[in-house]
């Protein structure tokens, strides 16, 4: 990695305000704009108490706000409806407080962080310092990177923020600016550090299922300040599980080569190469899924100066097939009858199952799981996985007409499945035909000796 932070180091809050511009701004931008002020911790590494890694060193968290400016909103969005955003009235050089400016690149769905709190999802959001790859370090230019993620489900970003004057071109000084305490850089006279994105790597889906055997595509985009196409970029999709990692795609586009070159370690994974170069859109396409495809997605981006990466985790589901090892039960010589309901070629591992019967004079079900056993899980080559149930059922317990049902639940249905059998009346008891059959024989016997 070419940032300095190696420990993700997450917040909680919720998308605390959403503050527009006066009706001007919004006129120019043509589409609207509006900001987000989001509550982040600073991480860096060093003295203090903080979280200790793998390698023993501690990173120290500070509060800090990050204020998005001018994110692009859907034309149907008043901006009656939005609060400005005021900075401090009297700036302190304790606060961090880094305001960004987002107009290029743009920032994909920004809608989803306007409405966080309408939503009730929270929102994490880390910021650390970075330093890109062949910059030397420039005491009046510093470099953020921003990790910002909506819980739940929706838009992920990692932002690089480079920053920039705090005077505007035209903008006369009466003194020298003042510092922030902590990182000693200059601030506005609003009390902000100013920034601007120039680099982003994004994820608009942070999960996802896809079925055993299915087509998988894992959302992966970046965005730069300079405009496509791009003609040097490095890309590289790695799958890491359970404490083992590998690669499975990489591609390299630069500008000597006409066409990017790609190197695939999964056979039927790729990605659109026009969409790469063209817009950005690093999603990657995994065919014919199979279980050791799950695990956790890294999707890392080198454009430029920047590098920065998105996280997505795969995973994988068949729901089980049930059945029941007879449809009647036939009780024989007054004896008790097992039957078996089977679970076949699910996945993940866990599935529940309950027995249920039904007296026929009753509405409600009963439930007989105590008195059922359940087998070993059996796993397939395929490492899906079976289970059996059984359940004996006594003659004295349950009349004929009685229904039995299995009830399967599993993570991949929506609702249990549910198959069903039928206690029939008893049989009569085998002694009673022995004694049929020897009344018969002896009637017979006599029958031909007086003949």
């Amino acid at each position: 990695m070419v940032f300095s932070v190696g420990l993700l180091v997450v917040s909680y809050f919720t998308a605390s305000a959403v503050s527009g511009f006066p009706p001007s701004h919004l006129a120019q931008a043509g589409f609207g704009g509006a900001d987000v002020v989001l509550s982040c911790s600073l991480v860096e590494e060093g003295a203090g108490l903080g979280t200790m890694g793998a390698s023993g060193s501690q990173f120290s968290r500070t509060p800090a706000t990050l204020v998005l400016r001018d994110l692009p909103v859907s034309p149907d969005l008043s901006p009656e409806t939005l609060t400005p955003y005021n900075p401090p009235a009297n700036p302190d050089p304790d606060d961090i407080i880094i305001e960004a400016k987002v107009t290029s690149p743009e920032i994909p769905e920004a809608d989803s962080l306007l409405h966080a709190d309408c939503n009730e999802q929270e929102v994490s959001c880390e910021i650390s310092r970075y330093f890109p790859r062949g910059v030397e370090v420039d005491a009046a230019v510093a470099y953020f990177i921003g990790s910002v993620m909506l819980e739940g489900g929706g838009i992920s970003l990692t932002l690089v923020l480079q920053t920039l004057p705090p005077m505007g071109e035209g903008e006369q000084s009466a003194a020298t600016p003042l510092l922030q305490s902590k990182l000693e850089l200059p601030l506005t006279q609003s009390g902000t550090i100013l920034t601007e994105v120039a680099f982003l790597v994004f994820s608009r889906l942070q999960s996802l299922r896809a079925p055993l055997g299915g087509d998988a595509q894992l959302d992966c985009g970046f965005k730069q300040q300079d405009p496509f196409p791009v003609h040097a970029m490095w890309l590289e999709w790695r799958l890491q599980h359970r404490g083992s990692g590998r690669r499975v795609l990489e591609m390299k586009a630069m500008e000597t080569e006409e066409q990017p070159i790609v190197h695939v370690d999964r056979n039927g994974s790729s990605v659109d190469l026009a969409l790469v170069v063209k817009e950005g859109n690093v999603s990657l396409t995994l065919t014919k899924v199979k279980v050791p495809d799950e695990g956790t997605y890294i999707c890392t981006v080198s454009a430029g100066l920047y590098q920065a990466q998105q996280v997505i985790q795969l995973h994988l589901t068949q729901p089980p097939h049930v059945s029941l090892s007879v449809d009647t039960v036939i009780f024989k010589d007054g004896l008790p009858q097992k039957v078996s309901c089977h679970c076949e070629r699910y996945y993940p591992l866990d599935v529940e199952v309950e027995w249920l019967y039904l007296l026929p004079s009753k509405e409600e079900p009963i439930s007989l799981t105590q008195n059922s056993s359940l087998t070993s899980h059996r796993q397939y080559s395929d490492r899906t996985l079976s289970l059996s149930s059984h359940l004996t059922i006594h003659p004295s317990a349950l009349p004929a007409g009685t229904v039995v049902t299995c009830v399967v639940s599993h993570s991949t249905l929506a609702t249990p499945l549910s198959v069903s059998l039928t206690v029939s009346a008893p049989e009569p008891a085998r002694s009673y035909w022995m004694l049929v059959g020897m009344v018969a024989a002896t009637l017979l016997s006599l029958y031909f000796l007086l003949k």
